[in-house]
């Protein structure tokens, strides 16, 4: 086999690849052996037809083509191997031409990278802060949860918890049809079109009102959108919202723990610190990694942010199933086409690609090395001790290649820790000290771990990324009020939206 070597740009070598006649001709073989498996030859029992005759049937080519599909890649393989390349992705195939086999491969192999003089920089961190506006939003969030509805014999009002039946049509397509939809009347929450909310205001109970709106530019079919929708409702019942008052009763109500909303706010406020003390220190690390990033120079080879961006998106996917929120879904409610998502994810991967590589460059720089007991001992840790875990254990030990990934990964871990000591001034013995306090703290505290913080849920809700909770407030809004219509009886539902026929929420 004869293999020329050419170094091109971002990091990718090109191989020129001819192989042996003779090699060929022996994959051609296979090929044949393969293919008079699979095919019915007259007169001859299955797997017995000469190759003469088989080739005479399907072709050569067809032969040929079979042989160059399994052929190709231990060539290419071997032609790695035999140039010594250390290739960090699948390469980019062309085959020239079949008789004589040539096949051009552009392999990307380690990228290049040239760190600047990180260690002069010096940055530092911002201190947590905890204000009271903060500790107000979760203390009106914990309100808000224990607030009740109560029936009232008064027409509708912003902020009112109704019963109603819905019957929506644009011309002569039915929009929306619902029996006994439960709906928070609240004109910034989700609507099926602008002034659903405020059209329903001064609507006393068993009134039935019909009035005009135009439905969302973004509605979901887009023969309609834009287009004006003649709404039926009739309202069954209203319930007003009572809030609890903000005082020593309403602490106890929320925690037992709790007897002076002094007590209670005291509590959000230490865990507000401890989350934003969390966020600071993730925020540090990546701003101080960033830097020493901006400063070096990387060549990367393009199949590898390729490979990276497919494995973040399939690991989007599968974080999204989870919660039951199909990809496209999540595409809808964010507003992005799949051109703009593929380029974010492209972006996203050529940063989570050169963060690697430098990083791994500053491990090299550093001489920061593992060792297998080291990396034993990681594995062991992150696993459970089950005769099965062990046999991963085991397993992992015998392959290199997982054994580097592992080491990699650890080096990269090492590396970072290393440049918040010497770049972001980080004390990480006073913060393993103060870690181990704090575990035995939740350790002190585990009963009331077990049964669930009220404090902690509210401060996780009120935190929680925009986009997510969206998604999951419409989507989940839409399951109750689905479920509340199939039963044909009301039920406390969440604040949603009627649904239309398709079972979908109007955007």
């Amino acid at each position: 086999m004869k293999v020329a070597a050419q170094e091109i740009e971002n990091s990718q070598v090109v191989l020129d690849i001819e192989v042996e006649d003779e090699r060929l001709e022996r994959a051609v073989d296979q090929a044949y052996r393969r293919i008079v498996q699979r095919i019915n030859v007259p007169g001859f029992r299955k797997g017995k037809a000469p190759r003469a005759l088989v080739e005479r049937m399907v072709g050569r080519a067809a032969l040929v083509e079979d042989a160059v599909e399994q052929l190709v890649p231990q060539v290419v393989e071997d032609a790695v191997k035999q140039q010594e390349l250390q290739m960090v992705a699948r390469p980019s195939l062309e085959v020239i031409s079949t008789e004589p086999l040539q096949v051009k491969a552009t392999v990307p192999v380690q990228p290049k990278v040239t760190l600047g003089d990180y260690k002069s920089l010096s940055i530092e961190a911002t201190p947590a802060e905890v204000t009271d506006e903060q500790i107000d939003a979760v203390v009106t969030l914990l309100q808000e949860s224990n607030a009740t509805y109560e029936p009232v014999e008064r027409p509708v009002e912003i902020g009112d918890r109704v019963a109603i039946d819905v019957l929506a049509k644009s011309g002569e397509t039915t929009v929306m049809e619902s029996k006994d939809a439960e709906y928070v009347v609240d004109a910034a929450g989700p609507q099926p079109a602008d002034g659903f909310a405020e059209a329903l205001v001064g609507q006393a109970a068993e009134e039935e009102r019909s009035f005009t709106l135009k439905l969302p530019e973004d509605y979901r079919n887009k023969d309609l959108a834009g287009q004006d929708a003649d709404f039926t409702v009739t309202v069954n019942w209203v319930k007003t919202k009572i809030v609890p008052p903000l005082d020593d009763d309403f602490a106890s109500v929320v925690g037992t723990e709790y007897e002076t909303m002094e007590q209670l706010r005291s509590a959000v406020k230490d865990n507000l610190n401890t989350r934003e003390e969390h966020e600071r220190r993730v925020a540090h690390e990546e701003k101080v990694v960033d830097s020493v990033v901006d400063q070096a120079s990387v060549d990367l080879p393009p199949q590898l942010v390729e490979e990276e961006a497919g494995r973040l998106v399939q690991q989007l996917a599968q974080n999204l199933d989870r919660q039951g929120i199909p990809l496209q879904t999540y595409l809808r409610f964010t507003q992005k086409t799949e051109e703009q998502f593929r380029v974010e994810m492209m972006a996203q991967a050529e940063r989570s690609v050169r963060r690697s590589e430098v990083l791994n460059a500053v491990a090299l720089a550093e001489s920061i090395a593992v060792t297998e007991d080291e990396i034993r001992e990681q594995l062991t840790a992150s696993l459970d001790d089950t005769n099965e875990s062990r046999k991963l254990i085991r397993d992992s030990l015998r392959r290199p290649e997982v054994m580097e990934r592992f080491a990699a990964s650890m080096r990269r871990e090492r590396a970072v820790r290393f440049l918040l000591e010497t770049v972001g001034g980080v004390d990480f013995a006073a913060l393993e000290a103060e870690a181990a306090a704090e575990a035995l703290a939740v350790s002190e505290a585990a009963e009331d771990v077990a049964l669930g913080d009220p404090v902690e849920a509210a401060v996780d809700e009120i935190v929680l990324d925009e986009i997510a909770e969206e998604i999951v407030e419409e989507l989940g809004a839409v399951n109750e009020i689905e479920a509340a219509s199939d039963a044909d009886a009301p039920a406390e539902a969440a604040e949603g939206t009627p649904r239309d026929k398709a079972g979908d929420t109007p955007a």
